[in-house]
């Protein structure tokens, strides 16, 4: 990620890797620490959901800082926007949704006859390679279960320029209005569910299935807050960098502040009801630790700038979406090798995953962008003058 003046935001890249490693520690990671380790530490391996909202949050952010200006102007046509994002998700996108076919082909031919299991994985495929997944509870997690972020996230490309272009009266006390009323937005429908418990008592664990309870945990709508949190965030970024005359503000404290409160909700993620913990409770803490870390982030800042991390960020889209891919594979390979050890089956697919996701990022997802976003030049050179902006990269 490239600022605009030339500095880099390479703590951010970094903060992404370890992000999707903590959902992925918490798909496979936590049988692990059965019998051994604390209990805080349980909890916070098991709280790897809730680093979703983190992703949300600084997408929200890193697209405010690349498209608006400091007067919350959007400076790039909506179709040159759309067409970045389409090269940036789809390709990888694509990719594990073929490597997930064969799975999730298998598994619904298991339990439905030839007719019925051809008219689910007909409908789920056709909605998922639409990006429209998430909106529909029983979809969301039937192919490649990740994906369902990228589904969200695809909803929140389609608004942003319509939202772009409405932000330059949010400044001064409305802006911190903005800022309250968003998170306390993002926390209506999970403070509702608590309360009201629609699908029935016994609904507040991470294992329920209740259909209101995927409604709250996957509707773009629902989650539409903490991205909006993150495109406040980043225009505040915006206008602070442009004040010629301000000193250079260090984000030391303002990171370690939110590391700290991060993995202290974290370390408590048992303790609190589910629903909140999902969506929206933190994302203050991830505000803090965002913003913190984009003016440098002081040590932390340090260490998630580490070129090797910032590597293992740019492939951590990667990462997100080939675990369970690579999870079924190493599945197979449970079959003609001992992996019944959790410790075992978790080192195999981390081995697997981390290399994997790194090819993918230099041999798919990076030419594969150029390749689409030239695809899709002349529908953008029909809807937009030629001579617009685009943020390289971005």
């Amino acid at each position: 990620m490239k600022q605009k003046t030339g500095a880099s935001l390479d703590a951010l890249t970094g903060l992404r890797f370890l992000a999707a490693l903590h959902v992925v520690l918490f798909h496979f990671g936590t049988p692990c620490l059965a019998g051994w380790a604390p209990e805080w530490m349980v909890h916070i391996v098991a709280s790897g959901y809730a680093s979703v909202g983190v992703f949300f949050l600084l997408s929200g952010f890193v697209l405010a800082y690349n498209y608006v200006d400091a007067e919350g102007r959007m400076q790039t046509p909506s179709r040159s926007f759309w067409s970045a994002r389409v090269a940036r998700v789809y390709p990888v996108f694509l990719l594990t949704f073929l490597l997930s076919a064969a799975p999730t082909m298998g598994r619904s031919l298991a339990v439905n006859s030839l007719p019925v299991a051809a008219a689910k994985l007909g409908t789920a495929g056709f909605t998922t390679l639409a990006l429209l997944q998430a909106w529909v509870p029983r979809l969301a997690l039937y192919w490649n279960p990740p994906g369902w972020s990228v589904s969200v996230e695809a909803f929140f490309y389609a608004v942003f320029p319509s939202l772009g272009r409405r932000l330059e009266g949010f400044k001064g006390a409305r802006m911190k209005a903005a800022l309250a009323g968003v998170w306390a937005l993002g926390l209506l429908p999970p403070v509702l569910y608590v309360v009201l418990r629609p699908d029935g008592a016994g609904t507040l664990d991470a294992a329920s299935e209740g259909i209101w309870l995927a409604v709250v945990k996957f509707n773009p709508l629902m989650r539409l807050p903490e991205f909006l949190l993150g495109v406040l965030l980043g225009l505040v970024f915006v206008r602070e960098r442009s004040e010629a005359s301000a000193a250079p503000r260090s984000g030391a404290v303002m990171a370690a502040a939110g590391a700290a409160l991060l993995l202290a909700g974290f370390s408590q993620g048992g303790r609190i009801p589910y629903p909140l913990m999902h969506n929206a409770l933190l994302a203050p803490a991830s505000a803090l630790l965002v913003y913190g870390l984009a003016r440098g982030g002081g040590a932390l800042g340090a260490v998630l700038a580490r070129p090797w991390l910032v590597h293992l960020g740019g492939a951590s889209y990667a990462l997100y979406l080939l675990q369970y891919p690579i999870s079924e594979f190493v599945h197979w390979l449970e079959t003609r090798v001992d992996l019944s050890s959790p410790w075992r089956f978790l080192t195999v697919l981390l081995v697997l995953l981390v290399p994997a996701s790194v090819a993918v990022h230099r041999w798919v997802e990076t030419p594969w962008r150029s390749r689409v976003k030239r695809g899709l030049q002349p529908w953008v050179d029909g809807g937009a003058p030629v001579a617009a902006r685009v943020v390289p990269g971005a």
